[in-house]
């Protein structure tokens, strides 16, 4: 008799998440947490038709398949193409808004690879007559966050891989094994397959390059393309986690894996996500809403703002100074411009609002928000933890010699200081707005979704938001 082969790598618990966790093991709290986060990545996916260069994406895209295979939408189009090519585009629109999630205790954006290859699935299987219910959608999009969040938990190095991607293939992957379900050999193997594809340098961040939204597209395509794989039978390397060239090698340096993995669904991390209400880099998000509270207090105009303030400076943890500390240039890119404090400081104070409008040209190029911004100055403030956000502190120094400063414990967003219902479906309604007609039917298209989501438990199928998704004005 054959013995059935052990596998010493953690990745087996992983597996057994993904194929033991029914919708009914999932606690109240998650599955409330999970509706909201998953309107707010329906919300951004649809802003992201406004992704850099989108239309040009479109058209390399007609080159990489269709015909007969074409059987998935690429979100905000009427392009069908394949199930990759569609995970690709849609993992990039997804992200290139810097408008998605938060798992700040990882630092990722977890929804985008999970979201993009779920949906080209969902998409799938209803081609099939197969449509998953709102219960299959929402248990594979929570036990795949929980997947990707735990991953990034456990690691204790500072990003020298951009970490949303990586971990992004393994929650993708996830996702698409709790709608269509694989043996458990075929499901290790695909997990296998999906690191020996694994990508993302931290170097596209660095320049803010277009690359780094790409990266989650890159992403959402091999979790498919890994699936599919598996499905027929190839075969991958299996100590995917912990072998001697597995993910805690190669990708991060350090790891307390036993640690995180000790608090797998406990909490669930879906109810440990932050909102975020700007669409720029996370560790923005603090200065950003403490000059929107200072320059209320202070009564600081916004036509005066620019000679009333003599100096701001940022303090943060080392993350936040290689994240977004770099300095102001003239006439950004939008990519280097949402991941610069001085940059939507200076867009904060001058016109009450840090959204997609303040990165189109005219924003960009604008002298006197790079007048304001070069006094602003960010500095790093040593932390034990290579991941920490936070604490944060802003000093603001006036031109008639007042000084204020203040702490920043959490940004607004944060579990800790959430966005209330309204505000969480008023972002939606603005990620929308961006890119359809504000006509009574499109208005009336996107509260019926809001509604939609809300009752997401009780729907029979995804067609509703699969032809949600597609619109294109």
């Amino acid at each position: 008799m054959t013995a059935t082969p052990v596998y010493p790598d953690a990745i087996e618990r992983f597996l057994d998440l993904i194929l033991d966790v029914r919708y009914e093991d999932l606690p109240a709290g998650a599955i409330e947490a999970g509706k909201i986060f998953f309107l707010d990545t329906v919300g951004v996916a649809c802003a992201g038709k406004l992704a850099p260069k989108m239309a040009d994406m479109l058209e390399a895209a007609r080159n990489w398949g269709g015909g007969d295979a074409a059987c998935a939408s690429v979100w905000n189009t009427s392009l069908r193409t394949t199930t990759p090519v569609a995970a690709l585009l849609n993992g990039y629109q997804c992200h290139a808004l810097e408008y998605d999630c938060v798992y700040e205790p990882g630092v990722i954006l977890p929804t985008p690879p999970l979201f993009a290859a779920l949906m080209a699935r969902a998409e799938q299987l209803a081609a099939a007559g197969k449509a998953p219910t709102g219960k299959e959608l929402l248990r594979a999009f929570i036990v795949g966050l929980e997947v990707s969040c735990t991953l990034a938990l456990a690691s204790r190095s500072a990003m020298f891989f951009f970490r949303p991607a990586t971990t992004g293939v393994f929650s993708a992957l996830a996702a698409l094994a709790c709608l269509s379900p694989l043996p458990r050999d075929q499901l290790r193997y695909a997990f296998g397959i999906g690191y020996s594809q694994m990508c993302g340098p931290m170097q596209a961040h660095e320049e803010g390059s277009m690359m780094l939204a790409m990266q989650m597209g890159f992403a959402a395509r091999n979790a498919v393309q890994a699936y599919d794989m598996a499905a027929v039978g190839i075969t991958a390397p299996v100590q995917v986690l912990e072998g001697r060239f597995g993910f805690y090698r190669n990708f991060e340096s350090e790891s307390a894996l036993p640690e995180a993995l000790a608090q797998l669904g406990a909490p669930w991390k879906v109810t440990q996500l932050s909102h975020k209400p700007f669409p720029s880099g996370r560790v923005t998000h603090g200065a950003i809403h403490a000059l929107r509270v200072l320059q209320a207090e202070l009564q600081l105009a916004r036509d005066t703002v620019g000679e009333a303030v003599r100096s701001i400076t940022v303090r943060m943890p080392p993350l936040g100074m290689r994240l977004v500390g770099r300095p102001m240039i003239s006439n950004p890119p939008p990519n280097y411009a949402r991941l610069c404090v001085p940059f939507v400081a200076a867009s904060e104070l001058l016109h009450g609002n840090v959204d997609p409008s303040s990165f189109v040209s005219e924003r960009l190029g604008s002298a006197a928000i790079e007048a304001l911004a070069r006094k602003v100055r960010v500095e790093e403030v040593a932390h034990p933890n290579p991941n920490a956000f936070y604490p944060q502190h802003i000093t603001l120094e006036l031109a008639d010699g007042r000084v204020v400063e203040r702490d920043i414990p959490y940004a607004w967003g944060h579990p800790l200081l959430p966005l209330s219902q309204q505000e969480r479906e008023d972002k939606f309604r603005r990620c929308l707005h961006l890119t359809r007609d504000r006509s009574r039917e499109d208005e009336e298209a996107i509260e019926s979704m809001i509604g939609w989501v809300a009752r997401l438990p009780e729907a029979t199928d995804c067609a509703p938001l699969l032809a949600f998704l597609r619109v294109s004005a």
